[in-house]
This record gives C-alpha cells, sequence and structure tokens, in this order.
C-alpha cells in the first residue's frame, strides 16, 4: 500500500486505484485463489459464486477506506497494512519477541521510546495530521484479530444452524453478511503482508545505506502493487497452478505461523530489490517471483479460512448460553411511563428544580 506515511500528498481518486497492496485486483485474486483451497466439508454456502465475489470484493475495503480523509479512521487503519520490521530493534524487540496483544505490544513501544528516546528515530507529529506514522506497524495484530473475528462469526453460524428453527433465519443471513465482511478484512491483510514491501522500511525505495546499488525510486511500491502484474498480465487463471495447498496452522492459536508466514514473505524484500536492479524484474524470472508471492499469500489464507471454520464448532453449553443471551423468546419490556420534555429536569439539575429558562 501507498500510505500517508509514505507519499504526503494523494488524491482520494488514486487512494481508491490500483495504488495499494496488489491493487484491487489482486487482492481479488489471492481471495478467490484461498477459497478455492477450502476442503469439500466447508460450508456449502462458500461455494456459492456471489458469495465468493462479495468476499473479493471485500477484501479491499481497508484500502478504499483510504479515499474518506478523516484523521481517526487513518489513525486506526493505516498502521495495520505494514510491519517495518527492521525498526523493532529500535524498540529492543525482535519479530519473535512481539507480544502477541496489540496493547501489550503498544505498551512495549511506549516505555521503550520514553526510557530510551536516543535509540528510536525522532518523530515529527507537526508532519503527521492522522498520528500513525509513530510506531513500526500492526500488521500482524491485524491477521490476529481478524482471525479471532471470523472464528467467532464461524461459531455463531453453526450454532444457528444446529438450532435449524425457521424464525432464526434473518439471524443466520445477517451473520453470513458478517463472515463476507470478516473474510474480506482477513484477506486483505493476509494478502498485504504477501507483497514484501509491506514488511520493510525500504517499503517505497532503498533508504539508508545503500552499497548493493537498489532503486530509490519512490514509484517502486505503487509498480509491485499493480505495475507488475499488469506487466506480466497475472490474473487468476494465471497464478492458480502455481498455488499448492499444504500450509497448516494452529487452528486456535494462529500466531506463530503468522510470525513465520511475516517473516518469509521479508526475507523476499531483497532479491525483490536484486531484480529490479538487474533488469530481471520485467522478465520471466521476475514474473516468476510475483507469482510466488501472489501464490503464497492465497495458500496461507486458505489455511486459516479453513482453520477458523474447523476450530468453531460449539459445544451444547455454548449453544445453550447463546440462546439465553440471544433471548428471542423473551417478552418485549413493558413501554416505560417517561415525564413530558417540558417537566423534565435539566440535565445536571437537581431533580425537583425548577427547569432552565
Amino acid at each position: 500500500m501507498v500510505f500517508p506515511r509514505r507519499l504526503a500528498a494523494m488524491t482520494a481518486a488514486l487512494m481508491v486505484s490500483s495504488a495499494f497492496g496488489w491493487g484491487s485486483h489482486g487482492h481479488r485474486v489471492i481471495t478467490m485463489l484461498a477459497l478455492d483451497g477450502l476442503p469439500p466439508d466447508a460450508p456449502a454456502w462458500l461455494r456459492d459464486a456471489e458469495i465468493r465475489k462479495r468476499i473479493a470484493f471485500q477484501s479491499n475495503e481497508p484500502d478504499r477506506w483510504r479515499g474518506w480523509r478523516a484523521p481517526a479512521l487513518g489513525h486506526a487503519n493505516n498502521p495495520d497494512h505494514y510491519l517495518d520490521m527492521e525498526l523493532l530493534a529500535q524498540f529492543g524487540l525482535t519479530l519473535e519477541s512481539v507480544p502477541p496483544l496489540r496493547y501489550e505490544y503498544l505498551r512495549t513501544l511506549a516505555i521503550a521510546k520514553h526510557e530510551h528516546p536516543e535509540n528510536v528515530d525522532p518523530y515529527d507529529a507537526a508532519k503527521d495530521a492522522e498520528r500513525a506514522k509513530e510506531w513500526p506497524g500492526f500488521a500482524l495484530h491485524a491477521m490476529q484479530e481478524h482471525y479471532v473475528k471470523l472464528q467467532s462469526c464461524f461459531h455463531q453460524i453453526r450454532i444457528i444452524e444446529q438450532l435449524n428453527e425457521p424464525r432464526r433465519a434473518f439471524q443466520l443471513t445477517q451473520l453470513r453478511e458478517n463472515a463476507v465482511y470478516h473474510m474480506g478484512m482477513l484477506s486483505h491483510f493476509v494478502g498485504d503482508i504477501g507483497q514484501p514491501l509491506h514488511t520493510t522500511k525500504h517499503f517505497n525505495g532503498w533508504v539508508g545505506e545503500n552499497p548493493a546499488g537498489y532503486t530509490t525510486s519512490t514509484r517502486f511500491h505503487p509498480y509491485i502493487d499493480s505495475g507488475v502484474l499488469e506487466k506480466h498480465g497475472l490474473t487468476y487463471e494465471s497464478v492458480k497452478p502455481a498455488v499448492t495447498y499444504s500450509v497448516t496452522v494452529n487452528a486456535a492459536d494462529p500466531w506463530d505461523d503468522l510470525l513465520a508466514y511475516f517473516r518469509g514473505s521479508f526475507e523476499r524484500v531483497e532479491p525483490l530489490y536484486q531484480l529490479e536492479r538487474d533488469g530481471l524484474l520485467d522478465q520471466d524470472a521476475g514474473r516468476a517471483f510475483i507469482v510466488r508471492c501472489l501464490a503464497d499469500a492465497s495458500a496461507m489464507l486458505s489455511a486459516l479460512y479453513w482453520g477458523a471454520y474447523a476450530s468453531s464448532a460449539p459445544t451444547a453449553e455454548q449453544v445453550a448460553t447463546w440462546v439465553r443471551y440471544d433471548g428471542i423468546d423473551a417478552p418485549p419490556p413493558a413501554a416505560a411511563t417517561a415525564p413530558h420534555p417540558s417537566s423534565a429536569p435539566a440535565r445536571g439539575a437537581a431533580a425537583g428544580s425548577p427547569p432552565e429558562p
């Protein structure tokens, strides 16, 4: 993705174009290929052509958010698309020592910056209206959190399917809508990390010492996102033969699998720069490299989809608890008798005091 932290000026039109992680086309390809990898005993509704198209469309929603210039949205959304792994060392962390919980990770970063500010690159808040640039990034946590949200959603779907009550048809419809949303969101961030430039401080041209002579062009990132896919004519059909669905994850907690997936992509950063430097990125070697990135992201996403579903089966106790909480059979609450607005005390006034003029 080309983040506001990366480029100071972007139009809204550009922000919804293909200038982000893999572009809309790449994210759709990854999503469709991941769905192809689901085993035969996966839910039949996930093989419905319309559902597949909707999940693939949803996979681009976090990039479409960039087209809405609200600081609160950019602040929350932008850092989830990347993790500049080299910057972890400034905070006394390695990839393997990153705390799995987002706010414990953030606390660790903040303490390290407070205790040893001399170790951390300066942060100029005045140049960051969205206050999104201060930390190395939260991509690992975005993947983990969207995985467990999808897991919970599948869990509820299976409860409703088990109950098999016609009066709950609307609940099943809504929960499947929710699953489409969560599957698309998970796809987006898994797809982002499959693009090596989302794992490094060299996200858009090499920075700092450059003895190997790598490109410093600030057009490098968008070219990898979309241009190189167009150059090689990469499509769902052309990438599909390269996908091997051999990835497995710890369905109960895939954190370690996400770390391994992230590191594998990070290890492709220099080879990607080498291909560009040597004039091979637009040749067969470059095509094979990009196909491998897309194929590996598809396989990882497919494993996460299946892991979330396979680990979501409800117990009898969980079904009963869900039904009690839902309260669909509870009588509606009695209508409250409220005083006329003109006789209600003003906010903050004592009971019985006269209304404000």
